[in-house]
């Protein structure tokens, strides 16, 4: 009897685990490539698991200051003078997306300049000095930004604003900058500690695009060896606080205009079913700096108030001066936002209430059959031009790598013509909830447009060049008497000083 149970186990199935963490680790960077050999650029580009996410509690804007510090610090045997004197001749520089959970590196030069900023990109993300004095200068420059640049764009201000307050007590919670209060703290040694302990193998994923040769491919790779291998830091990401009820923050500033964001945490990533039927019906409600939206066409095409308004499944970053996206900002823990840009003072309530009553219609009734045609047409058209170039295309490759979510250049096409209107109106009762939302104003008359909606005083619309029909005056009327049933709960703060 005593030999029944060895016999068990002799008998037990084999199951392969696969390579242990510690083994995965030690693999070398895997190199997505995109080969196009009559393009006239190679493009070099970097995604690292090093997000502002990852920033330490007391050491806010760390991953911001080390990514800022790798490409404008110097690397390998160059200073950060002698780093941008030697990239200076082919005309281009090194660009940082630094964002919640992801850091992005990315460098274009012309295939003449392959060479070199194959050697350059490699150092940077290898080699990187971390000179005190660099370091100190970008440190300065990032708390001027979130101290002093910030107020200069009131839009932006007011996006950012919703966004820490919409992940209050969370890692996304504070701005990639960093805060003014922990921004003093930071050194050359600490955005040193921070890149040997996150950016390793396992956490960094590599691209290149465009005209470039297997030598280079393969000294890029060696020089990539060079990165611990040791196991990549986990981002324990806790769920949001829920949002219950409506509440309004109003941050105060000098400007006589009110502007809004509103909005609030979503569960549905790129992997999920219903993101593509909530990607499409956020495209028919706000496209990002279009007009056909329906929030445009009512707010600023029928009565003038301000020069748009967007809406948005995930958080949109526009990409420079064009008004197509950015990527690298990708996040596993997603927000539903309407961004309503400023208006005067006196229709600001207004204002809020008629974006707030078109969701409430949207999430109600739906997209019509038209918006749905029309809208899925559009994206039919308009996705290519998303990415125009192969440095482009491998943001959204490395994006889809990087996040573990289908490359949408590829995917969302296939999704978008299965689609019925069907799936986008149940999607968006499903997943956005009018009555639960955190609402950011900013202005600088906060006090009374609080008081307008509290006491729920009747706010008409002041039309200024518009005169409107019998049925818009209707409608108006009812808007300017809604009650936006909003928690008696609404703080004012004054935006100097908001980001300590």
């Amino acid at each position: 009897m005593k030999a029944l149970p060895l016999l068990l186990i002799g008998c037990a199935p084999h199951i392969d685990g696969g390579p242990a963490p510690v083994i995965q680790a030690q693999a070398q960077v895997q190199i997505l490539e995109q080969l196009d050999a009559q393009s006239p650029n190679v493009y070099l580009q970097a995604i690292v698991r090093a997000g502002s996410a990852y920033d330490p509690i007391g050491q806010e804007g760390l991953a911001y200051l080390t990514a800022r510090s790798m490409v404008e610090g110097g690397a390998g045997e160059r200073t950060g003078d002698e780093l941008r004197q030697a990239i200076f001749p082919t005309g281009n520089t090194f660009e940082v997306i630094a964002d919640r959970e992801v850091v992005s590196l990315r460098l274009r030069c012309h295939r003449d300049h392959s060479e070199l900023c194959f050697a350059l990109f490699g150092d940077v993300v290898t080699e990187p000095r971390f000179d005190q004095a660099d370091v100190d200068r970008l440190r300065d420059e990032a708390l001027y930004e979130v101290t002093e640049g910030i107020l200069s764009d009131e839009e932006a201000l007011g996006n950012e604003v919703f966004d820490n307050w919409l992940f209050e007590a969370h890692p996304y919670g504070h701005p990639a900058p960093g805060r003014s209060g922990t921004l003093p703290l930071l050194s050359a040694n600490t955005a040193e500690a921070f890149y040997e302990k996150h950016y390793v193998r396992q956490a960094v994923f590599v691209g290149i695009a465009g005209a470039y040769d297997e030598e280079q491919r393969k000294g890029l790779a060696e020089q990539l060896d060079q990165l611990k291998g040791t196991l990549a830091p986990e981002l324990p990401l806790q769920q949001p606080l829920p949002v219950e009820g409506r509440n309004l923050l109003a941050v105060k500033t000098g400007t006589p205009v009110a502007g809004f964001h509103f909005g609030h945490p979503v569960k549905v990533t790129r992997n999920d079913n219903d993101w593509a039927p909530l990607f499409l019906a956020m495209t028919a409600f706000g496209a990002h700096r279009q007009s056909f939206g329906r929030l445009f066409r009512i707010l600023r095409g029928q009565r003038g108030l301000n020069y748009g308004d967007y809406a948005y499944i995930e958080p949109f970053v526009q990409r420079g001066y064009s008004s197509l996206p950015e990527q690298g900002t990708i996040r596993s823990q997603p927000y539903f936002s309407v961004w309503i840009r400023p208006t005067s003072i006196e229709n600001s309530a207004f204002a809020l209430k008629l974006g707030l009553l078109e969701l409430e219609r949207l999430v109600n009734h739906g997209l019509t059959q038209e918006e749905f045609d029309d809208t899925r047409a559009y994206l039919a058209g308009h996705l290519p031009l998303l990415a125009q170039d192969p440095g482009r295309r491998l943001s959204f490759a490395l994006d889809g790598a990087a996040s573990n979510t289908p490359n949408i250049l590829e995917s969302l096409p296939a999704q978008l013509d299965q689609l019925t209107l069907n799936q986008v109106n149940l999607a968006l009762k499903a997943h956005l909830h009018p009555d639960d939302l955190k609402i950011v104003a900013v202005t600088s008359a906060p006090a009374e447009l609080i008081s307008d909606l509290i006491e729920e005083r009747k706010t008409t619309i002041v039309y200024a060049d518009v005169k409107p029909n019998e049925e818009q005056a209707a409608r108006d009327e009812e808007v300017a008497n809604w009650v936006i049933g909003l928690k008696d709960d609404a703080n004012i703060v004054d935006a100097k000083g908001i980001f300590q």
